[in-house]
């Protein structure tokens, strides 16, 4: 990422500066070590600045917890709470699907983040949820788009819960809401009906960022809220290829992570949740894109079936307490979606989703890059991904990348899903407690259709076998803010013949076979036996943003 040229400064603020950092180096030189991802800019709480990547995260050593910066003010006007010394579990909405139960442990909270909505809960609380309906293939051919607002209309109302859709990226919507196949509009859900707000937009491309950063903006000025919630519906191709295809631009089109970086910092609205109604964007890299923006996000890891989610239930439920707990939520969407998925699996495939809790990607993230250098060697001795069944949600990209095209039997070659949780079950390893640990403690609630127990919800990204592939890989990873030396490390995967087997996951039963129990006192320690980081991530804190960053 290229830094913005300096100012000339005073020569006295040089001093200062120079004093300061000084300062700053005797007291991290020897608490912490760096892995960087994101290299223009430092947050003051120690993880993921604006810039929407990891900047630095500290090293596991106890000097560090003693010197943890201060937690920053949220970037919307809610309050923050501190959390106590021992995180709790999620609230889990005990529904009847569900896979994952609450294992008791306790993370230290100088790990996490506290939540950045806070809502008072007396009976004030207004939120806005903003629904980006990208209606493309899916509303042209099977009028999905149009049956999923139905049940929007349908679901309970009230005043303090606003509902604002923007219909676009179909060249022929279906005739039964009158919604425009000309230009792109933005409506209210009302009771029984769809009131038109704005019909003035003209055709609008969702596959750039400033359509989504003006819908943002749009949406918080025509309903300000305590809470928002922002909802992209349409086609998923994972952490590479991004959400959205748009039938007024070309297939290979799409909203990449790093534009959606861009699309949310400029759209200046902090999200309770951000939930993707579209296949395979369920993975690490997505979080860690999205860390800046949300506290949760709602996603799926493997391909949707094509009527996506149930919305009448958790919107309903919202309407009745618009103050409701964010996990208990997305549980009755969750079990909702599960539910109709397994009734029509044998039609329209299977279905998994998971509510994933942004505040520990600071565990997961550090989890994951110990346990991937530490298992190199085996990582790259098969290919660990897992087949799986597509499906007409898939992105377009995706079929055309590996010489298929838009069937219901299409199979990828599926180097996109690398299961974590599977990973760390099947490499025994030290640091494989700690990653199927923190991984336990991100995902607040996981739901899949009897078929897709294998996966626990959120994927990892390993290229097996393409270069192509990786290309395209390297160039959205190096925008999004992730550190060159990881994007050149993922680069030795393209060497593994994808013809010489996929790792066989049968008899492993996700979340089912997970023992929990993790002992997090033992965290630290279980860090022992990975790479250096002081080495690893050469240079450490880049003194040359400290130096820009506190210069008067």
């Amino acid at each position: 990422m290229e830094r913005t040229p300096q100012p000339k400064r005073k020569l006295t603020g040089l001093i200062v500066a120079i004093v300061v950092i000084a300062a700053l180096v005797v007291l991290f030189g020897s608490a912490c070590s760096c892995m960087r991802i994101c290299g223009s800019c430092i947050g003051s709480d120690g993880c993921m600045p604006a810039c929407g990547g990891f900047e630095w995260l500290p090293d596991h050593s106890d000097a560090w917890m003693e010197t943890v910066p201060p937690q920053t003010a949220a970037p919307t006007a809610v309050s923050e709470t501190p959390q106590p010394e021992d995180t709790p579990d999620p609230v889990i909405f005990d529904g009847q699907v569900s896979l994952k139960t609450p294992v008791p442990h306790a993370a230290p909270a100088a790990w996490v983040r506290p939540k950045k909505v806070q809502l008072k809960d007396d009976g004030t609380d207004v939120v806005t949820v903003l629904v980006l309906m990208n209606g493309s293939d899916l509303e042209s051919e099977y009028g999905e788009a149009t049956n999923d607002l139905l049940e929007m209309i349908r679901a309970e109302k009230s005043e303090r819960v606003n509902i604002l859709v923007e219909t676009v990226g179909t060249r022929r919507w279906d005739s039964r809401l009158g919604v425009s196949s000309r230009r792109a509009e933005r409506y209210r859900v009302d009771r029984n009906k769809l009131t038109l707000l704005d019909g003035t937009l003209g055709q609008l491309d969702t596959t750039v960022p400033s359509t989504l950063s003006d819908f943002i903006r749009w949406g918080a000025e025509t309903a300000p809220a305590d809470r928002y919630i922002l909802i992209l519906w349409d086609h998923g191709g994972g952490p590479v290829y991004g959400y959205g295809y748009d039938e007024f631009q070309s297939f290979r089109s799409s909203l990449t992570i790093d534009e959606m970086q861009i699309a949310l910092r400029d759209g200046g609205v902090y999200f309770d949740f951000i939930g993707m109604d579209c296949c395979l964007m369920s993975s690490l890299e997505v979080c860690c894109a999205l860390y800046d923006f949300c506290d949760y996000t709602l996603l799926s890891e493997d391909f949707e079936p094509g009527c996506g989610w149930s919305y009448g239930g958790w919107l309903s439920a919202l309407a009745e307490n618009p103050a409701i707990d964010t996990p208990a939520l997305a549980g009755i969407a969750i079990d909702d979606s599960i539910r109709v998925a397994d009734r029509n699996a044998s039609e329209d495939g299977g279905m998994t989703l998971a509510l994933i809790d942004e505040s520990y990607m600071t565990l997961l993230y550090p989890a994951w890059i110990e346990f991937a250098y530490a298992n190199e060697e085996t990582l790259l001795s098969k290919n660990y991904s897992q087949l799986r069944e597509s499906t007409v949600r898939a992105h377009p990209h995706l079929h055309r990348a590996v010489g298929g095209w838009l069937t219901d039997d299409a199979s990828l070659d599926d180097y996109y899903i690398t299961d974590i949780l599977s990973l760390a079950a099947n490499i025994p390893a030290k640091t494989s407690d700690a990653l199927s640990a923190a991984l336990d403690r991100s995902i607040a609630y996981y739901g899949a259709t009897s078929g897709e127990s294998t996966l626990s919800g959120l994927s990892v990204t390993l290229p097996y076998g393409d270069r192509s592939f990786y290309n395209e890989l390297k160039r959205v990873f190096r925008n999004a803010g992730f550190d060159a030396d990881y994007i050149e490390w993922l680069g030795q995967f393209v060497s593994v013949q994808t013809d010489a087997g996929f790792f066989d996951f049968d008899g492993w039963n996700g979340w089912d076979d997970y023992s929990g129990g993790f002992d997090w006192s033992d965290w630290l320690s279980l860090f022992d036996g990975g790479r250096d980081y002081e080495e690893e991530w050469a240079g450490g804190i880049d003194l040359f943003d400290l130096f820009t960053l506190l210069l008067p």
